[in-house]
């Protein structure tokens, strides 16, 4: 197992740090599952059965949606996360629904094949690999997501679209990713090097994650470098999209 570098040591301190136990207890008001379920119109469920997929590993699942949402398609599911307090919440998301899902508290840098197995797809969704900075720790992770397939694997990453955020068109529609009526995201400090939202909760509590504002570009091009192919991009779940008006860009690769 590679050693973690001082970056990501503290990457994924501050990533943790940062969700908070009373931040996550309050995170399933800010997606809204039902509200996100019908946004998405099945369309992650639908492009793993595209590409034959099967098995699936979610490697920052969160409180546990997409694992959800997976598992009662009838894929195989595996999910993990690096924050103790988001797989805790998860876990009692996969009980209250009565759904018997692995999953394993583990940062990216300690995914390890021989514990885990390979997988048919990896997803990496929430805009999650934004809280890694450097970009060789963020080459290094989806190395790891690598690993993880089989030969031709599907990895599925998507990320908010900084791209227009750093152009000052920032959007949050509430129909897709974040559908909750008593949440509202807003941001703080935005330039180059930092991203900063700001989840307001009943006009009251208020919370804040910093993140690294990786352009869609930049992204596609750290995929391709580490060890990926067949690279295509969605807008808000569309293949044909405005990059200037759209909340989220997925990305799909296939592993080399």
């Amino acid at each position: 197992m590679n050693r973690m570098s001082w970056h990501e040591h503290n990457e994924v301190a501050s990533y943790a740090t940062q969700y908070s136990a009373d931040f996550v207890e309050r995170w399933d008001d800010l997606i809204d599952w039902e509200k996100r379920k019908a946004g998405e119109n099945g369309f992650f469920e639908n492009l793993l059965k595209r590409h034959g997929v099967k098995s699936v590993i979610d490697v920052s699942t969160g409180s546990g949606f997409h694992a959800v949402q997976l598992k009662q398609a009838g894929f195989d599911v595996v999910a993990t996360d690096g924050s103790s307090t988001m797989l805790t919440k998860a876990r009692a998301n996969f009980r209250a629904r009565g759904l018997d899902i692995e999953s394993h508290y583990m940062d990216w840098q300690t995914l390890d094949p021989s514990v885990l197995g390979h997988f048919d797809a990896v997803v990496c969704l929430g805009s999650s690999l934004c809280h890694v900075f450097a970009a060789r720790d963020r080459i290094s992770v989806l190395e790891k997501f690598r690993a993880l397939l089989k030969p031709g694997g599907l990895l599925i990453v998507d990320q908010r679209n900084f791209f227009a955020i750093r152009a000052g068109k920032f959007k949050s529609s509430g129909n897709y990713y974040y559908c909750g009526k008593q949440a509202s995201v807003s941001l703080g400090q935005v330039d180059q090097s930092l991203c900063e939202f700001i989840y307001s909760f009943d006009n009251r509590e208020q919370y804040r994650l910093q993140v690294y504002p990786l352009l869609p570009g930049e992204l596609t091009t750290e995929v391709l470098e580490s060890g990926f192919s067949s690279h295509e991009t969605y807008g808000d779940f569309e293949r044909d999209y405005d990059m200037m008006d759209c909340d989220f860009v997925i990305h799909t690769a296939r592993a080399i």
